[in-house]
């Protein structure tokens, strides 16, 4: 038990490096003026813990219900001191807390409570500073007070551990009341789990609204919104256009023991490779194909084959730091039944060269965390010329001669 409770704590942890890394590379203050855009935010939800109603989830439908939650945020402006806050119109970055009771009566008081605290960045979708649509992007650390217990509290089939992992994805609204106070409000998707690290895992997820007030700790920076860096324009000079491919091994752990009893420990090997054409100096869009190796099928899905998936791959670039999300499908039914499933992932890779990554890696499928996985992976770099393009000599565009 205390094993598998640090293999979960251990890749929780590095999850938290690898994003902490954008996070305090920026968290430094640039000068007296700056850190004068501090804003501390409450805000109170109101959601619904989905679970689905199928027979593979049918144990957990009667958990769904509504619950409050309770956040309080630390966050501040970027103001382009980095290519990539320009590029995406200089989102602000952030520490969350927060709290749910998960339901408070029978049978959800089963679940517990949990305590989250995870690092976010909320990019803008607009550029009006008084009114602003944004996207809240958070994943960190959660503690929920109970968790399954094969004598105790063996109902609760949505947890396993009590550390887990805490993924917030949500659109915001924020509207200028006076120069200090701002007003927000938010709909998305929280969601806790361990990664399979230990069984069963389920996940909890809940939708929720939320709504609640930002106060600046100070007045706020009159240069908030000022520009510090010119716009620069993909294949501006002389038209060169690139795309990307790259490789990359994960390998994930699965601890199974707690469900279907001892010794049930497998490993999940995943082996993927993208080709991505850069859309902007922000972003990549391709597709890719991947290989997982997951031994545990044999025990809990062995009408199950370790076929090869396709995948839809989009990826945001900050810098040093990268979001993939990629979109899948694989056949996994032996023949002659055929059945497709559809999976997602979420990963977050740092990159330590110009090629050279580590990635740590949320794989899902119907809405529930089939494993987590840390790897590292390969870049390489095409550039070509258009078909009919005339190649530009190198010259300056502002002395051409």
């Amino acid at each position: 038990m205390k094993s598998t409770t640090r293999h979960s704590l251990l890749y929780s942890s590095i999850l938290v490096l690898i994003l902490g890394l954008s996070l305090q590379a920026h968290a430094q203050s640039y000068n007296v003026l700056h850190n004068k855009n501090y804003e501390i935010e409450a805000r109170m939800h109101y959601g619904y813990l989905y679970f689905q109603s199928d027979t593979y989830h049918s144990a957990l439908s009667r958990y769904s219900t509504h619950a409050p939650s309770y956040e309080v945020s630390l966050h501040r402006a970027t103001f382009g001191k980095n290519r990539w806050e320009v590029l995406y119109n200089y989102p602000s970055i952030g520490l969350t807390f927060y709290y749910s009771q998960l339901g408070n009566t029978t049978p959800t008081d089963e679940l517990g409570d949990v305590f989250a605290l995870y690092p976010f960045i909320n990019f803008p979708l607009n550029r009006n500073p008084n009114s602003k649509l944004t996207f809240k992007l958070g994943v960190g650390l959660s503690y929920l007070t109970n968790k399954f217990d094969p004598v105790e509290n063996w109902h609760n089939y949505a947890i396993g551990s009590h550390f887990n992992a805490a993924v917030n994805l949500s659109f915001e609204y924020r509207q200028r009341i006076t120069d200090r106070l701002h007003w927000a409000t938010s709909f998305g998707l929280t969601h806790f789990s361990n990664g399979a690290t230990m069984s069963p895992n389920m996940g909890i997820n809940i939708f929720s609204t939320a709504t609640g007030f930002s106060w600046f700790l100070r007045k706020p920076n009159p240069l908030l919104d000022k520009k510090l860096r010119p716009k620069l324009y993909l294949f501006e000079f002389d038209g060169k256009r690139f795309f990307v491919t790259d490789l990359q091994y994960t390998f994930g752990y699965k601890d199974l023991s707690q469900e279907y009893g001892t010794h049930n420990f497998f490993f999940v090997h995943d082996i993927a490779a993208n080709i991505m054409l850069q859309l902007t100096l922000r972003d990549r869009l391709g597709i890719g194909i991947e290989f997982v190796n997951d031994n545990s099928y044999k025990a809990i899905h062995p009408e199950w084959l370790n076929e090869i998936g396709f995948l839809l791959s989009y990826e945001m670039l900050l810098d040093r730091v990268s979001f993939m999300f990629n979109l899948g499908i694989r056949n996994n039914e032996k023949m002659p039944a055929k059945a497709f499933l559809f999976y997602q992932k979420l990963a977050a890779r740092c990159y330590f060269t110009d090629n050279l990554f580590a990635t740590l890696a949320f794989t899902t499928y119907d809405i529930k965390a089939d494993f987590i996985s840390f790897g590292f992976g390969y870049l390489l770099t095409h550039k070509y010329y258009p078909h009919n393009h005339e190649k530009k000599n190198s010259r300056s565009p502002i002395f051409p001669h």
